[in-house]
């Protein structure tokens, strides 16, 4: 099994903490673009995002705008991509390399190769996936010139690909909330989301009248002053800081905490720099209700269904609730994963929370 040597994991820790910082989508492209080479090297660094047929590339340093064209054949050939096609087929997101799949010959007798990669003078690629609902996929490829990438090289992106995972979900969280407050500014109240900006010592600097009223509700009786956090949260914090910092080992990436309530929960996630810290906050429903999903297509029970799978329930636990056989769960299920372009349990699951809000 590949080790790592003390250079690359140093590296690898400090990448991490880069990670970890206050930043939207677009911050979150550029920071991993910038970081991702010092711990794998790579000529070209790309994050990109697919929703046939539209895609989005970032390139550090960028090199397609040299070749008129290039993005077009790019487009026209996306399909003959290995990594593409195997993580369509099984949503597989640990990182791989085109040498996984294909020799170089198979390779170099593509139209993908000989219209985009070869103009570019690409040879190696090797790609890490970040989970994401279909038929949408995001993934961050580095590119070489000459020499292959290595097991130790793909260790390092398996390592890292929590990291990123959690750190992009952060980003997404940040990007809705910097939408919510322009929508603020304009005189539009914030409905859903919740905002606490810390001090340095832990007291808090703004908190929004949301999220007060969320720490109320699912932290027992109010603060007696509104500097104040709940004993859990703040203890929560100090769990969440200490793993980050003062170790030599891969710490685990910061994970948000989540306070179940009747139907529905509180998830508050810690984002922090040396600067400063914020929480934010957003409840979910945990109890779907059927008529929520039947906008998507699906018959009534067809989403009672979807809405019992949705809360983690076999097909016989749904058939016993609906008085059916589990048989005949499956074959709605079956009609369900049809209408919603989905293969599995998992994707409808996410599909009906998506769509219950």
């Amino acid at each position: 099994m590949e080790r790592l040597n003390g250079r690359t994991l140093r590296a690898l820790l400090e990448s991490l903490r880069d990670l970890h910082v206050i930043q939207n989508l677009d911050a979150f492209a550029a920071n991993v673009l910038g970081k991702l080479p010092k711990v794998v090297p790579s000529d070209v660094t790309v994050y990109s995002e697919v929703t046939p047929p539209e895609i989005r590339r970032i390139e550090q340093p960028v090199v397609t705008d040299a070749f008129p064209g290039i993005k077009e054949a790019f487009e026209r050939h996306m399909f003959e991509h290995p990594i593409l096609t195997h993580h369509l087929r099984t949503r597989e997101d640990s990182a791989l390399k085109i040498s996984d799949f294909l020799s170089r010959n198979q390779w170099h007798r593509l139209g993908l190769y000989n219209e985009f990669f070869r103009r570019l003078g690409i040879e190696r690629e090797m790609v890490v996936g970040v989970p994401t609902l279909p038929p949408r996929v995001i993934g961050i490829a580095l590119h070489r010139s000459r020499t292959d990438f290595t097991e130790r090289d793909r260790l390092c992106l398996n390592l890292l690909r929590p990291h990123l995972i959690q750190a992009h979900r952060n980003a997404q969280v940040v990007t809705e909330m910097e939408r919510d407050l322009a929508l603020i500014t304009q005189g539009i109240e914030m409905l859903r989301a919740g905002m606490i900006v810390l001090t340095r010592t832990g007291g808090v600097r703004v908190m929004s009248g949301q999220a007060r009223r969320w720490l109320d509700e699912y932290f027992g009786s109010p603060t007696r002053h509104t500097a104040d956090l709940p004993e859990a949260l703040r203890d929560w914090i100090g769990h969440q800081e200490a793993l980050q910092r003062g170790t030599d080992d891969m710490p685990p990436p910061p994970t948000p905490l989540v306070v179940k309530g009747p139907g529905k929960q509180l998830v508050v996630r810690l984002l922090s720099e040396p600067e400063r810290r914020l929480l934010l906050l957003e409840e979910r429903r945990t109890a779907i209700e059927p008529s929520s999903l039947e906008p998507l297509g699906l018959t009534a029970r067809e989403a009672q269904v979807l809405a019992w799978v949705a809360e983690g329930k076999s097909n016989e636990h749904v058939g016993r609730i609906l008085g059916v056989a589990s048989l005949t769960v499956k074959k709605h299920l079956e009609h369900v994963y049809q209408k919603l372009g989905v293969e599995s349990r998992t994707a409808a699951a996410a599909r009906a929370r998506e769509a219950a809000g």
